[in-house]
């Protein structure tokens, strides 16, 4: 038997041992050999040559057949070794292995670029916005906040005065025609003011009408006391007169206005 094999079976433990010295014996006394029980002494000085023999032969089995079971049992434990380097050879593939070590690889670089950067990251994430674009300090940031507040704004109004400039680019009508769409502006501006007064002086009719019903009253608006003494009823105050209105001109006052002033400039354009 080989030294390779005589080293791999050192230390390893058969999965089971084949035979023993009764399956020894057994096997000999099948192939014709007879062992007594207790041979004396003086037997053993008078036994045969034959016997010797005999004798030889069977140690000479003995050990082939300890050989045998030896090679067996390295067998068997080279055989458990290949089932289970055959359970795991998935594993341990080269492909794999070129995988894993692709996988470490990018790990790594990942790793090296946070590192690097750690600064940076803890800088951002103390930062109560997230700017991509402009990098501002924590210690600006409010005041940052309130002048992106106030160009937003500003950007609205920038946007709205393009978006005017190109309307009046792409129009391309005669004058007459800006004139007639002109022509009714201050008609509706005045409409507007008028419509804008009555909805104040009903704010503060309202919020006079809160006070008299809180019981809290001070106004110097005019009271108008009831006709009849008698119908007054205890406890209610007097009514209240409304403000006048401004003296204006009304809607229809204007439009007349106007027609009539493109009648006068139609005769002056006549007589012309």
């Amino acid at each position: 038997m080989s030294m390779a094999s005589e080293s791999s079976w050192v230390g390893r433990k058969p999965v089971k041992r084949i035979g023993g010295m009764s399956d020894a014996l057994s096997i000999a006394a099948d192939l014709g050999f007879s062992m007594s029980p207790s041979p004396s002494q003086e037997g053993l000085q008078n036994s045969s040559p034959t016997t010797g023999e005999k004798g030889e032969d069977l140690i000479r089995v003995l050990r082939e057949l300890t050989t045998v079971q030896r090679k067996i049992a390295d067998l068997q434990v080279e055989l458990q070794g290949r089932k289970d380097d055959k359970n795991v050879a998935h594993l341990t593939h080269v492909s794999e292995m070129e995988k894993k070590i692709e996988t470490l690889a990018r790990i790594t670089t990942i790793l090296k670029d946070v590192i690097q950067n750690k600064d940076r990251i803890i800088a951002r994430l103390q930062q109560p916005y997230s700017l991509d674009c402009i990098p501002v300090e924590a210690e600006y940031q409010k005041q940052f906040s309130e002048l992106l507040m106030k160009a937003a704004s500003d950007y609205g109004a920038l946007t709205a005065s393009v978006a005017d400039f190109q309307w009046s680019q792409n129009f391309k009508e005669p004058p007459s025609v800006w004139g007639e769409m002109l022509r009714p502006i201050p008609v509706a501006l005045a409409s507007c003011t008028r419509f804008f007064e009555a909805m104040s002086a009903t704010r503060e009719s309202f919020a006079t009408l809160q006070k008299l019903r809180v019981g809290h009253f001070d106004s110097p608006l005019p009271r108008t006391p009831a006709g009849d003494p008698s119908q007054r009823v205890s406890g209610v105050p007097d009514c209240l007169t409304p403000p006048p209105w401004k003296t204006e001109a009304n809607y229809d006052d204007l439009g007349i206005r106007n027609h009539r002033r493109q009648h006068v400039d139609q005769v002056e354009d006549v007589n012309s």
